[in-house]
């Protein structure tokens, strides 16, 4: 198994945050739009990371 690069594990570590905040941000009952440009957030980052992939 191929070791993740520093843009994977950044990646990783962006989407974790973003999903913590969304979820905090609905918890508190926040503004949707928020808890919505977090998601895309989180998406962005995980897809960000599935193509910087080693071998990609």
């Amino acid at each position: 198994m191929a070791k993740p690069s520093t843009l994977q594990v950044r990646n990783a570590a962006v989407a974790l945050v973003a999903a913590g905040i969304a979820v905090w941000n609905l918890v508190i009952g926040g503004p949707f739009l928020v808890t919505l440009f977090l998601g895309l957030g989180c998406v962005l980052a995980i897809a960000s990371a599935y193509l910087n992939r080693p071998g990609a």
